[in-house]
């Protein structure tokens, strides 16, 4: 099997010659339609000179044979296009491999600082969870991805079956790509979605009218009356002006009710080729996953309703024509007759548009999901535990560092400890700890795999405290901000029903040593009473009595510094026990703040 950056590179060699060759081919074609055109402007020239009338159909096969290679080079435009977004596609996804996610939205419009911990775990902006994860084609998969890393869903089944979902998924790279080119090809305006969900929802108000629907035959057919009557004298109806000055009163009359419609779906039909678009791609594909299975299944039937929906658009958006739509109104109340044919569809198929629109949505959430999954083969998915809250792990790494740097830890909390009380000098690796096990918490809701050999984890909700900050604004201290956060994990975990997962890191570093290891001391004692576990991490190691105090419910771990020749080293491995270096002095010294 070919490694991601094999498939990758494959990939690549073969659009960029299906891209060379379309160009020159493209090019040839150019340059032969202006020699057609050319030609076609000579020979109608000498037609005209020469008095050669008989010759003008030569003229009009020339200009045909001119808008043949008119539609060619616009086919081979499209193709060019094409195989160009497969290939920033592809480019995109070979830095992806080299640890730069910096091409690939961020996600900063989610930042949110009272989030329970997306703000602390780095799951939005610049170099965050997000940007790794993201490959969202749809505007509300930017959204459904967001409130997927955003919330824990506490089911097993829920979680298992994103996992088979991405696992398959993964097994089909071109499939991935294939999706993610057809949703880039076609713009989407965030207006487009809600509006047409605003009009599936909205109530039928012409098709369920017996005046509308009586007037909508009546006013044609005598048209078609007064049309048959002129033909057959050789002379105008009498009444015919009248006839139009009714049909425009009538749509008069009707036009407040006619122009949220004409907003609502007249603007809609680049969305709508879009999703078909992408419907197209998940239909003939033979999942083996339940949940896929049915999207397929949905989207094949969705096709067959939304061509027929596409065709009542185009047909309303005719209207637009002013050689089609005031004769037709005049005439025949188009408005009336198109609107009434589009409430009759939204009647019968609303909802099978609505689900195609969800299933998109959904399946672009899980593409996203899967091309991390597959550029990273030697990920583990998680077993998912109900029972207990034991986290166990076997070389544990965070997933955004990069894989041929960073360094794995074994984890096991939640077994012969509820709580890990972690000490260690600054940069040993306490915090990228911390924020290991709550991303992986994260991840795994979402049935990714996850860097490490082995790795257990039971449902538990999270809650963070690590960036605590003030507001000169709302006159909040950062003491203030940070106990209001602690106040409200307190309140959290003390309600829930459900194990929580507690992370902190340094509490109450906003007093004196003497008040934050009193009060870091009475955290832990309150969170000891609670169904949760965790860590808090501190400077402080004059907290690590607190093994003797509350034995097989805090354990001590920390990760150490050396000293050596150069200077400090650090190995960021996760130790037994209380740390015993320091190294701020070290490094101030190390970097010229002080002699």
């Amino acid at each position: 099997m070919l490694s991601p950056a094999q498939y990758y590179n494959q990939q690549k060699e073969h659009f960029s010659h299906l891209l060379a060759k379309t160009t020159q081919t493209g090019n040839r074609i150019a340059m032969l339609r202006l020699w057609v055109i050319i030609a076609d402007i000579v020979l109608a020239i000498w037609v005209i000179k020469s008095h050669n009338s008989g010759y003008w159909w030569a003229v009009c096969a020339v200009f045909a044979l001119f808008l043949v290679l008119v539609r060619i080079h616009q086919h081979l435009s499209e193709q060019k296009r094409l195989y160009q977004l497969h290939l920033s596609i592809i480019d995109n996804e070979l830095k992806a491999l080299e640890g730069d996610f910096s091409m690939l939205p961020d996600g900063g419009q989610f930042t949110d600082i009272s989030h329970p911990y997306s703000y602390d775990l780095d799951i939005f902006g610049k170099g965050s969870v997000y940007q790794m994860l993201c490959r969202i084609v749809t505007i509300g998969g930017t959204t459904a991805l967001a409130a997927r890393l955003s919330s824990i869903i506490l089911k097993k089944e829920q979680i298992t079956e994103r996992q088979e979902v991405v696992s398959e998924l993964a097994t089909l790279p071109d499939l991935l790509q294939q999706f993610r080119v057809a949703g880039s090809m076609e713009p989407e305006d965030p207006k487009d979605r809600p509006r047409l969900e605003k009009w599936l929802q909205e109530e039928d108000m012409f098709i369920n009218s017996n005046i509308i629907r009586t007037l909508a035959v009546l006013m044609p057919a005598l048209s078609v009356a007064c049309i048959v009557y002129s033909v057959i004298t050789g002379g105008l109806f009498p009444g015919f002006g009248l006839l139009v000055v009714i049909n425009w009163t009538i749509l008069g009359i009707f036009q407040k009710k006619i122009k949220p419609a004409i907003v609502q779906v007249g603007n809609g039909e680049q969305f709508i080729d879009k999703l078909e678009h992408l419907l197209e791609k998940i239909a003939p594909v033979n999942f083996k996953t339940a949940t896929l299975q049915r999207a397929a299944t949905n989207a094949k039937s969705s096709l067959v309703h939304i061509a027929r929906f596409k065709s009542l658009i185009r047909l309303f958006d005719s209207r637009e024509n002013v050689f089609l739509g005031p004769p037709l109104n005049s005439l025949f109340l188009f408005d009336l007759y198109c609107l009434l044919r589009l409430e009759s569809w939204r009647k019968k198929h609303k909802d099978v548009l609505q689900e195609a629109i969800n299933d998109s949505i959904d399946f672009d959430v899980y593409v996203s999901c899967a091309v991390y999954a597959f550029n990273n083969p030697g990920n583990t998915y998680p077993r998912i535990t109900t029972t207990g809250t034991e986290i166990t792990a076997r070389n544990l790494r965070h997933p955004l560092l990069a894989p041929k740097t960073a360094i794995g830890n074994n984890v096991s909390i939640g077994r012969q400890e509820q709580f890990y009380l972690l000490t260690g000098a600054n940069m040993t690796g306490k915090s990228t700890f911390i924020r290991t096990l709550g991303v992986s918490n994260v991840l795994c809701n979402t049935g990714l795999p996850l860097p490490a050999e082995e790795l257990t984890m039971p449902l538990l909700d999270l809650y963070t405290s690590m960036r605590i900050t003030d507001s000169v604004q709302d006159d909040i201290s950062y003491f203030r901000a940070e106990l209001n956060r602690i106040k409200t994990i307190m309140d959290k975990v003390r309600a829930s029903p459900h194990p929580f997962l507690v992370l902190l890191d340094e509490p109450l570093r906003g007093t004196n040593s003497t008040d934050k290891q009193q009060g870091t001391r009475s955290i832990v004692e309150t969170l000891l009473t609670f169904h949760a576990i965790g860590i808090v991490a501190t400077h402080d190691t004059g907290l690590c009595d607190m093994e003797q105090n509350y034995p097989g419910k805090v354990s001590n771990y920390s990760f150490e510094s050396k000293v050596e020749q150069n200077g400090l080293s650090f190995d960021f491995k996760l130790k037994p026990g209380g740390s015993t270096s320091n190294n701020a002095t070290i490094l101030m010294r190390q970097m010229g703040i002080i002699n």
